[in-house]
């Protein structure tokens, strides 16, 4: 059957409803974020730990600022391997990468700003910080101003990939050339050597560090596994609104989302992989210096959370994606979606707030998830907006007739 791109379809403008709603979110995490940090004053572990506001702020940027990237690497990824049926929604992909200028800002606020209230390394003058042979001994690496400044040039890195791919892709709507489809190739190489590297040293520096005295090689994977399988649900949620408001067509049919769902099965069950190897590790060598960071998780009223992680991030989105039929359905895959995004935040948030507050608190809880609600809504305007200045698919892509018939 031949499917027909009609300029409708694939032509974007924002209703003023989305709009309002994308409004709403950012205005729900503007109001979070005051009153996060005019009163979340919570007992914290060490003196140096004031305001957790910019824990809240870490939070809502590390996941969305994740997502950003993690889409590039997915263009890459389509580039390298040569994928016909990831053309159609790939557009959406490169537009992740828009968004990486406001994340730059917002980490340039955090490591500027807030780097006291979040690392205990930084209080170099405090005499237990002198005295603590771990930590002189990565003062090398944990330091200002080389630790702010090596996260800004990595984000303006990806910044530089992100738009040289978009550039190639946009400018190959008009032009056919496959030269351009060669060259994204190239660069993709180059961007996959440079993301392992990059995305560890930030997964290790915004997130690990908050704990400076915890030691885990597995680190990376485990934080790029569950913001990988984010980014799929991501995908499918701007999928799901576009297809509803009567975009794509047939462009993207019920075989593409297929294939967005078992992305997103996948990593929910190399999540779990990652996750218990980590765990497993760790209790089974019974290392005082490895242990002590799920101690922190298991008193203080985090017991529950760390219990709940494995059913609501493994357990539950494994089975309702392990039936063909519901990977095939985007509007039931839209509803595990936002699921998958509410557990990725709980489970930032189980990693954050516990390396500097001892006890649960369920208004950080709250005000935390209502500032990832802001950010992920000012990143969702931020896509929609510059897909209405393009094409919704890469309409010049050599290899676009055979995602067009894609089937399984």
């Amino acid at each position: 059957m031949k499917v027909e791109l009609q300029e409708s379809l694939i032509n974007y403008k924002m209703s003023s409803g989305t709009r309002g709603k994308l409004f709403a979110m950012i205005g729900v995490g503007a109001i979070c974020a005051v009153v996060a940090f005019l009163t979340l004053h919570l007992a914290p572990r060490g003196a140096h730990h004031m305001n957790a506001g910019w824990s809240a702020l870490l939070i809502g940027t590390f996941l969305t600022l994740g997502i950003s990237v993690a889409g590039i690497f997915f263009t890459a990824i389509s580039h390298i391997t040569g994928s016909h049926w990831s053309i159609t929604i790939r557009r959406l992909a490169e537009s992740f990468g828009k968004f990486l200028p406001y994340g730059l800002i917002l980490v340039a606020l955090i490591v500027g700003l807030g780097i006291h209230d979040l690392y205990e390394w930084s209080h170099t003058d405090l005499p237990e910080i002198k005295d603590d042979h771990l930590l002189q001994h990565k003062s090398g690496w944990l330091n200002v101003p080389f630790f702010p400044i090596r996260l800004i040039v990595i984000i303006l890195i990806w910044i530089g990939f992100a738009y040289k791919f978009y550039k190639n892709s946009v400018s190959q709507d008009d032009t056919k050339s496959i030269e351009l489809t060669q060259s994204s190739s190239k660069f993709s190489a180059a961007f996959i050597l440079v993301f392992a590297l990059t995305f560890s040293i930030v997964a290790y520096d915004l997130l690990m560090s908050l704990t400076p005295h915890w030691f885990s090689t597995m680190w990376a994977v485990y934080i790029f596994a569950g913001i990988y399988q984010s980014t799929f649900a991501i995908l499918a949620i701007f999928i799901f609104h576009l297809k509803k408001n009567n975009y794509f067509g047939d462009a993207v049919n019920e075989n593409h989302i297929h294939d967005v769902g078992k992305f997103m099965m996948s990593f929910c069950v190399f999540w779990a992989y990652v996750g218990f190897s980590q765990f497993m590790l760790i209790w089974y060598a019974n290392i005082p210096e490895e242990t002590f960071w799920y101690e922190q998780r298991m008193t203080g009223g985090w017991g529950p959370i760390t219990i709940a992680l494995p059913f609501i991030k493994f357990i539950i989105p494994f089975l309702l994606l392990v039936n063909r039929p519901n990977k095939r359905n985007i509007d039931f895959l839209t509803k595990v979606s936002y699921w998958i995004l509410f557990t990725e935040f709980v489970e930032l948030f189980w990693i954050v707030f516990p390396s500097n507050y001892e006890n649960f608190n369920f208004l950080s809880f709250l005000l935390s998830l209502g500032v990832t609600i802001g950010v992920l809504g000012l990143f969702g305007f931020i896509v929609l907006k510059s897909l209405e200045k393009v094409k919704l698919i890469p309409v010049g892509d050599p290899r676009l007739d055979e995602c067009l018939h894609h089937h399984q």
